[in-house]
Parts: structure tokens; sequence; C-alpha cells
């Protein structure tokens, strides 16, 4: 009998910040337009506030704060955790602006961007004793990003894609996956 995924509570989320980057053309290098597009799970929001001096005096500005993280995991019995050290923020509505809500769908062939669950012994967890570190399996992880293929029994994913002005697109941060391992892929939209 198939055991049933549970569903990540934490919303995928694409963002995507214009940036510069130098590419090799021929023997030398050239400075060019790209986008920089990232795929992650909102962990948090809040509103941080700040005192600004204009000159005619202190003012208050309020920025929505935006927190994620690449990765969230599950250890039977447990709520969902992520990674503290590797949680990061934006903050104000400029940032904000260049994000995307990301939809699950059921898995269909050829979408770019996927969510894959899975057993991953690799992941780091809370804190805890010795005793109860013993008593815990292999912790189910959720990922998503770019579906760069599968071949040879194994998923590639990316979590950062980066595309040129040229049209070109070039990935980062890729993780390769044995589908032995997968329990589940979603299409993310």
């Amino acid at each position: 009998m198939a055991k049933e995924i549970p569903t990540n509570p934490f919303a995928p989320m694409e963002m995507w910040s214009n940036t510069v980057v130098t590419v090799k053309d021929g023997d030398s290098t050239k400075n060019v337009d790209a986008k920089q597009s990232h795929i992650r799970y909102v962990v948090g929001e809040g509103t941080a506030k700040r005192f600004v001096d204009h000159g005619s005096g202190m003012h208050e500005v309020s920025d929505r704060t935006i927190y994620f993280t690449p990765a969230v995991h599950k250890m039977m019995e447990e709520p969902f955790h992520y990674d503290g050290s590797k949680a990061e923020q934006i903050v104000g509505e400029a940032q904000t602006e260049k994000t995307k809500n990301l939809k699950r769908m059921d898995f269909c062939e050829g979408h770019e961007i996927v969510e894959v669950s899975f057993q991953s012994p690799g992941v780091e967890c809370c804190a805890m004793t010795k005793e109860e570190a013993d008593k815990h399996g292999v912790p189910l992880q959720f990922q998503a990003g770019y579906l760069l293929g599968r071949s040879d029994g194994m998923l590639k994913i990316a979590l950062t894609k980066t595309e040129l002005e040229t049209g070109s697109s070039y990935y980062e941060n890729i993780h390769v996956i044995p589908e032995a391992v997968v329990s589940s892929i979603q299409c993310l939209e």
C-alpha cells in the first residue's frame, strides 16, 4: 500500500531580479543584461518599521518583509521544518513586485517548474537529544525548482535560472535526485 504524502503547507514562489552577468565572447568577455529567477518557499511575512529623516522631520516607513527558504522537510510524526541558516528575506514593495505565487498541479510532462518530494538522508534538522535523533528515520524533503531533465534514473532540478538578453539560459544550484527515492512530482504554475 502506498504511503500518503503530506501536503507541504509552505507556498512556492518564483522571484526574480535584473542583473548584469559577464559572458565569454570568443577570446574576450562582455557584460550583458540578464534576469535571475529563484524558486523558494515562503515561510513567513512581516512588516518592518523604520524612521527616515527627509529634512523636514522624521517620517515612519513600513516595508513588507517576506522570509523564504529553498527547501522544507518533514520528519515522521513531526511538523514541517526548514533549515533556518538557509532562510533569506526580501524587504520592500519594489522587491515584492518581482515575485509570483505558484500553484501546485498534477505532474505534466514538459513543464519547466516542478516541486519534488523525496526521501533525503542529507537533510539538516532541528535541535534534538541524542535519543530523539536515534529514533528518526529518513525525512521527506520538498524542493521546488526548474526541471532540467530525467535520465539514467536521475532527476535534475535547478533552484536558480539566469536568462541572458540573448535568450540563452544558465542554471545554478543543481540537485541530482535518484528517481528511486522520489515520492511525488507536481507541476508549479
